[in-house]
């Protein structure tokens, strides 16, 4: 009698996720699948660890926070998700926390389960609180893959399959000339800003232009929207890159708000500039957002991200990190930049094929990292927070060994 043999990882893959995306994980050695996690390291079904510098943002406090995990586990006991019709305990208490972080005028949160949901809600508040349809948004922007988030996301507007009837305008960050001619038409219902393009190479805005599209919405009854989905809840270094300073009228949260549970987003909001009747249920309400669930383990995030122990420790490690990398880095042709803010590095390769290279390479070597999205030359250096000194060296050292089997050019 033969005995077939249980096809492996990769092929299970491919059959439920498509060849292509599979050929990808065997171009890059990654057969096994991750099976559990730890701090900053991911161990796959076969018990090889691998050192996470990925994660596309989401683990900044470690896989499996011990707090926010205990968190989860104690509400599991109680509830999951919202029955909807009362309200949640657990999700006011969330929303307590996001208000109590934000600055002084952000008075009422919206919750989503993503991002790209948070930056849809945002849009539809904009246009109602406004009677306004049209957006502006930085050059180099991305703020999501629904239709209006990727029209909102300069660098994958022409992706979208679908029209979107507002129209987005574009401008390069520091243009002020080009954001006072737009937002004088009064059509303008907001402006979206990341205040480091993440997708776009890891390119942080400079805070005066942020200040000056605050005076300008201000002075035209426009919305400021600012994208802290990335570089807010300490990523940065501190528990917001901009609306510490330049307060918004719509903050957009996510990423890290969900512990690496579970997705969580949301929008904090100035009950001030958008009205109770803008926040409409019907084109608003989620079934699934605001559970008890992800408002437990919001909270037990707020509670650890909002600590300054976190955030100077923070701090230290992106000094520590970004000095190791231009230490390594700073005299290789095949690297034109290493920047970014907190541990939010871009380490930008000479051409497309080094940057793809690397990333084969590095994985060869246990440790997982990305390209971003819409600028591929640029890697993603994103470690968590929570990881040790030592092994933040030996990462950083591998990334070098990557760099150094990896050609100039195809």
């Amino acid at each position: 009698m033969t005995t077939v043999a249980a096809p492996g990882f990769v092929d299970r893959y491919a059959a439920t996720f498509g060849r292509n995306k599979a050929l990808l994980l065997r171009m890059s050695g990654l057969t096994a699948g991750e099976a559990r996690a730890e701090g900053a390291w991911i161990t796959d079904d076969r018990g090889r660890r691998w050192l996470d510098f990925g994660s596309f943002g989401v683990h900044l406090i470690g896989h499996r926070h011990p707090e926010v995990t205990a968190a989860a586990q104690e509400q599991l006991g109680r509830m999951g998700l919202s029955g909807k019709i009362l309200g949640n305990s657990a999700a006011t208490a969330c929303a307590e926390a996001l208000i109590a972080a934000t600055p002084t005028g952000l008075d009422r949160v919206s919750f989503a389960n993503t991002g790209s949901e948070a930056v849809e809600m945002a849009m539809k508040m904009a246009a109602l609180a406004t009677g306004r349809a049209e957006f502006v948004a930085l050059r180099g922007s991305y703020h999501g893959k629904t239709a209006g988030a990727l029209h909102l996301s300069d660098s994958m507007a022409g992706r979208s399959p679908l029209p979107l009837a507002a129209p987005v305008h574009f401008v390069e960050p520091g243009d002020e000339h080009g954001v006072r001619a737009l937002l004088g038409t009064g059509r303008v219902a907001a402006v979206f800003a990341e205040p480091v393009r993440g997708e776009g190479g890891i390119r942080p805005v400079d805070p005066a232009y942020l200040a000056f599209l605050r005076e300008e919405t201000e002075r035209t009854g426009t919305l400021l929207a600012l994208d802290e989905i990335q570089t807010g809840l300490g990523r940065c270094g501190y528990l917001w890159r901009s609306a510490g300073d330049v307060r918004p009228d719509l903050l957009l949260v996510g990423k890290v708000l969900g512990g690496g549970l579970l997705p969580l987003a949301a929008v904090v909001h100035a009950s001030g500039r958008i009205k109770e009747s803008c926040a409409d249920p019907v084109v608003l309400a989620s079934s699934f957002a605001g559970g008890a669930l992800a408002g437990a383990v919001g909270r037990a995030v707020i509670d650890v991200v909002s600590r300054e122990a976190f955030l100077s420790g923070v701090r230290e490690r992106a000094a520590h990190a970004r000095s190791l990398l231009a230490e390594r880095f700073a005299a290789d042709p095949k690297i034109a930049a290493v920047r970014g803010e907190g541990l939010m590095i871009g380490l930008e390769a000479a051409d497309e094929s080094i940057a793809g290279h690397v990333v084969l390479e590095a994985a060869k070597r246990g440790v997982l990292i990305s390209f971003c999205l819409s600028n591929p030359r640029v890697l993603r250096v994103y470690p968590t927070a929570r990881i040790d000194k030592s092994d933040l060296e030996d990462g950083i050292g591998r990334l070098a060994e990557a760099l150094a089997a990896s050609p100039a050019t195809t």
